[in-house]
């Protein structure tokens, strides 16, 4: 999946790992309705939970709309056609009920599930709903979709501080929003009972998540205990990459034009493949209509012993004192998203595949190393911390930026980023980068800015000592 991933950063400029997290979200979308995946406990869903953190400006709209325009396009056909059978049930409905007004009231005995008389009329059943991408939701809203419409739908929000700050995930509405989600990825049963409708139990629906939001909402979820005690969290995938607002150019140059050009090229064999395994028809258990019945896609020896080792390694690190210590419930489901992962890698490149090759392993292991270091890397003890972020902010300011081997508060306060610029937030950072040795406290005095300077700092730069 690189080629597209990296065409849809050529397009928008947008850090690597946005794009990456949108391509993942389609192809699993795409590939969960047509097999499970052999882990090491057993079977398991190919579905992906994504979160993906950027700020404002950083394209993620612009990578979302490349990576999902090809399901956008079966979907508005599907609608299309959804519609019109819509409306002849509705009509055939209207017939058979004006039908049975006119036959007499007749008693039928049921011997084993059947009717003695044979003859004996069913209503029309509704047309499913078809269509797959689904913005805004409430778990009871969705439940409700996949009770009606196709078994395998995708959540993707490139808003999502609506979904988490939503009717969903009210005090009073969150438990239940992420418990169900939880179970949609688990892949579970689905019982729905309530005083007002029939018990309704869902089987065999697969669902992905992928959810856009900046820096403070994500603060917001991943430090929410519920979030994390529930499990939710355990089963994201997260992504945070630096910004790359005020590197992006746009140019004349041939290279530049011509890996453009390049791009496009590749996202067209992209929607093309999308479109295909879109349009590959489910299969569904006997006498149901929207009930998956999944092949296995099994694990090569192969691959088992790659997953094996991995599962062993990511165990070892999970012990008191090592880097995992505070990650645990997110570690302990790495390799079965490994395992996900390299399903659906497998499935993209050939949905006839019967195993994991030890290649596709090692590519769904190296992707789930990336994400386990990615998820250490923003969290503290499992949430991101403000003040560590704002000081590796103005750290990074100072690196790429500043150009001088010294600095003091006032020129931070005014050629700092913008946000960063009142005493406390600046005090706290300076403290922070001070602590861990990328500011060291200057003596004497220093022409700083074309000023005079007692208080000042000298900054520590990669690669050089303090």
């Amino acid at each position: 999946m690189a080629d597209p991933i990296m065409a849809i950063v050529t397009l928008t400029q947008a850090p690597d790992a946005i794009a990456m997290q949108s391509v993942m979200a389609v192809v699993s979308t795409t590939t969960q309705g047509l097999a499970d995946v052999e882990a090491l406990q057993g079977p398991v869903p190919l579905s992906l939970f994504l979160i993906t953190v950027a700020q404002s400006g950083e394209r993620k709209s612009a990578c979302d709309g490349l990576a999902t325009a090809a399901i956008k396009v079966v979907d508005q056909e599907r609608e299309r056609q959804y519609r019109h059978i819509k409306r002849v049930f509705e009509a055939e409905l209207v017939a058979f009920q004006k039908g049975q007004r006119r036959k007499p009231k007749q008693d039928f005995d049921v011997i084993d599930g059947d009717f003695k008389d044979p003859n004996v009329e069913l209503a029309p059943e509704p047309p499913l709903v078809t269509t797959i991408l689904i913005s805004d939701v409430t778990i009871e809203g969705l439940h409700r979709r996949l009770e009606t419409g196709t078994p395998s739908v995708a959540v993707v929000t490139d808003e999502g501080g609506q979904f988490f700050g939503g009717h969903g995930m009210k005090p009073e509405n969150a438990l239940k929003t992420i418990a169900g989600f939880s179970k949609l990825w688990d892949g579970a049963p689905i019982s729905k009972s309530r005083a007002s409708s029939e018990t309704v139990v869902l089987y065999d629906k697969r669902v992905s998540l992928h959810a856009m939001i900046q820096p403070l909402v994500a603060q917001r979820v991943i430090g929410d205990p519920i979030m994390k005690d529930q499990g939710f969290l355990s089963r994201v995938l997260i992504a945070y990459p630096d910004s790359k607002i005020g590197s992006r150019k746009i140019t004349n140059d041939p290279v530049y034009i011509a890996a453009k050009r390049k791009a496009q090229a590749v996202l067209l064999t992209y929607n093309d493949r999308i479109k295909e395994l879109l349009n590959i028809e489910l299969q569904v258990l006997p006498d149901t209509r929207a009930d998956l019945n999944l092949r296995q896609l099994d694990l090569s020896d192969q691959a088992r012993s790659k997953l094996e080792a991995f599962y062993n390694r990511v165990e070892q690190a999970s012990n008191e004192g090592e880097a995992f210590e505070y990650m645990t419930g997110f570690a302990s489901k790495a390799p079965e998203m490994a395992a996900r992962i390299a399903g659906v890698q497998t499935l993209y490149a050939d949905e006839h595949a019967a195993e994991i090759t030890e290649e596709m392993m090692s590519n769904g292991i190296t992707m789930m190393e990336w994400y386990l270091s990615e998820t250490l890397r923003v969290s503290d003890s499992g949430r991101p911390n403000a003040e560590l972020n704002a000081a590796e902010e103005l750290r990074l300011w100072l690196v790429k930026k500043w150009t001088g081997e010294f600095i003091n508060k006032r020129t931070m306060m005014k050629r700092g980023p913008g946000h960063l610029r009142d005493g406390n937030t600046l005090n706290t950072c300076v403290n922070k980068l001070v602590e861990h040795g990328w500011l060291v406290r200057g003596t004497g005095e220093q022409v700083i800015a074309g000023s005079n300077c007692t208080t000042f700092w000298r900054v520590v730069r990669p690669g050089v000592g303090a």
